[in-house]
């Protein structure tokens, strides 16, 4: 079996409704769902370890919102494929916005903090994976009724990859449709395991 890593969004912890119905259908010795820290430095030493020591292959990311970054950043830094949802394309600038406010987790409660040195190191991911990138391993979802991140932005951003999906609604937390999402991660699976 394949090794999953879901990525969760901003202010958010990687166990979900989401991560949830992803071992539901994969099993939990399948599937990772890390709390991400906001330092983009922790996220990489994170995520990076358990594709080091993952066990199963195909690896293949699985992110919303700034998780759909990472997932993106991280399909292209180990050549995996990636499902990714109404994905952050420019963190740095969305993080950016934030300097000097109180952000909460919104499952947590504890405060988030960011400062210029983070908007920083997101530049620095972000720049990366676009240098790397390969659409061939990219696979999107967007909400037209997405009220955070508009969809048209990432499209401009990411013009090339090998599936995209559109729907009126959903949101931006892609709850009604998550099936859809879990349904194509097997897809993609059974595809790269036949071969």
């Amino acid at each position: 079996m394949s090794t999953i890593i879901y990525l969760h969004g901003f202010a958010s912890v990687g166990k979900s409704a989401k991560s949830d119905a992803l071992i539901a259908e994969f099993g939990s010795d399948n599937v990772y769902a890390p709390n991400l820290p906001i330092d983009p430095d922790d996220t990489f030493k994170i995520v990076s370890d358990i594709v080091h020591n993952a066990t199963s292959f195909p690896v293949m990311f699985v992110g919303t919102s700034l998780g759909g970054f990472w997932a993106n950043y991280f399909a292209q830094k180990f050549d995996a494929h990636c499902v990714i949802v109404n994905p952050s394309v420019d963190p740095d600038v969305t993080m950016e916005a934030r300097v000097g406010t109180v952000n909460t987790n919104y499952l947590t409660g504890e405060d988030i903090v960011i400062t210029p040195e983070i908007v920083q190191k997101f530049k620095k991911y972000k720049d990366e994976a676009n240098t790397l990138y390969n659409g061939s391993l990219v696979n999107i979802f967007l909400a037209k009724d997405d009220d955070v991140i508009d969809y048209n932005n990432t499209l401009k951003t990411l013009t090339y990859y090998n599936s995209l999906t559109i729907t009126d609604d959903g949101g931006h937390r892609y709850d009604n449709k998550w099936n859809t999402v879990v349904s194509k991660l097997r897809n993609l699976l059974t595809l790269q395991e036949s071969t």
